[in-house]
């Protein structure tokens, strides 16, 4: 039986197709360490929690996300954010029988976490982990909120209004309601027509 010889055009077929197979076979374990990075332990039934917001290979999970999750940094050591307290009452209590909106407290005092009286019961105690999770977003400050979609699309970053506009100084009335007016946009189907500005507040530490 001779001996087979190919062509140098099918030498380099055969290459090729090596190469997509390696190349295929590399995607699919990056993927799979992606997919083990990405989610977290969901008490042996992954479909009970859907991560809300993933960026850096890092999640914050959250039980029965909705459609877009109003997500703050809050610390009941600040006197802002007590100060902006009823007015997230508020805007809770507005959207509360709105399927489309979750909003969620992550609390940086987590030793203090279990006062029912402050942001509860949509509350998530991130704990020693609050650092990272506010180094994945982003956040600076508390309060500082953020409004994302479960596709990773942040459709409002920033102050929830104008009221506190620089390091200690305050109008006597908000003249710029921009979360509010996010929300009310979002509602109705619309993009918020101010998606970002400059939260002030309290340094997370």
């Amino acid at each position: 039986m001779g001996k087979l010889r190919l062509t140098k055009m099918q030498w380099l077929n055969i290459s090729l197709l090596f190469i997509l197979v390696a190349m295929a076979a590399v995607s699919g374990y990056r993927g799979l360490i992606a997919y083990f990075l990405n989610v977290k332990d969901s008490g042996g039934n992954i479909n009970q929690k859907t991560t809300v917001h993933r960026l850096h290979n890092s999640a914050l999970d959250i039980e029965k996300p909705a459609m877009f999750n109003v997500i703050f940094f809050l610390s009941k050591d600040c006197p802002l954010c007590n100060n902006y307290k009823p007015l997230m009452d508020s805007l809770r209590a507005e959207y509360a029988q709105d399927p489309r909106f979750l909003f969620v407290g992550l609390r940086t005092d987590a030793d203090k976490a279990t006062d029912s009286s402050y942001f509860l019961p949509l509350e998530y105690s991130a704990g020693k982990d609050l650092r990272y999770i506010a180094d994945i977003f982003d956040a600076s400050v508390t309060p500082e909120v953020f409004v994302v979609d479960s596709s990773n699309h942040v459709w409002y970053h920033g102050a929830i209004d104008n009221w506190s506009y620089d390091t200690g100084k305050k109008r006597q009335f908000a003249t710029a309601h921009y979360l509010k007016d996010a929300l009310s946009a979002l509602c109705k189907g619309q993009n918020p027509a101010v998606a970002e500005t400059k939260p002030v507040g309290c340094f997370i530490e």
